[in-house]
């Protein structure tokens, strides 16, 4: 196998590996399942170093690329390089690890934003505040926003992964506390405290 196929081919597997804790929400969503949502969020811990690995194995790739020829070899006319070994294949492998490692900071453009309306504030309206473990990007944020907006009864939603919590103002003749919580989990978030 080729040095440039090997570089190329570790570029983006470090690269998917550091954004597969935002991809497989959205992989999840796509599926119509939640049960993949979080199963790589053990991960995320170890993006910075898996963007390190990333852009050593493109600098070297690209060193390699654009080293200057050795004295030992023959400049005698037209180089042939197969596809994989020229600087096309390799600015193509470097846009996709920079497309790949972008992914937490556009995965919520893949979630429909919904208006979210003043509504007063009834009798029944109740606040649920709601600690969330494993969200690692504001993916998850909208991944449980959605999730918990399909309910009925449901005012206004925040959500953060920094903090790892969520607000919730719903109607509770519509909907239970009990429902919200299990709205989150089916998101493949753990919720571990509500109040």
């Amino acid at each position: 196998m080729k040095a440039s196929k090997i570089t190329a081919n570790a570029s983006i597997l470090t690269a998917l590996a550091s954004s597969v804790c935002c991809i497989t929400p959205l992989l999840a969503m796509v599926a119509g399942t939640s049960s993949l949502a979080t199963t790589f969020d053990w991960i995320a811990p170890a993006r910075p170093y898996f963007i390190a690995g990333t852009v050593l194995i493109l600098g070297f790739a690209w060193y390699q690329q654009l080293k200057p020829a050795s004295e030992d070899s023959c400049n005698c006319g037209p180089e042939n390089k197969p596809f994989m070994q020229t600087k096309k294949f390799l600015s193509l492998v470097t846009l996709a690890a920079v497309l790949l490692i972008a992914v937490p900071s556009y995965s919520g453009l893949a979630y429909q934003q919904k208006q979210e309306a003043q509504q007063p504030v009834s009798k029944t309206d109740q606040t649920a505040y709601i600690k969330i473990k494993g969200m690692t990007c504001e993916g998850c944020e909208h991944h449980v926003k959605q999730e918990v907006n399909k309910l009925k009864g449901i005012r206004q939603v925040q959500v953060s992964y920094k903090n790892g919590n969520a607000t919730v103002r719903y109607d509770s003749k519509k909907t239970s506390l009990a429902e919200i919580k299990k709205a989150v989990d089916a998101t493949g978030y753990k919720v571990v405290e509500t109040n």
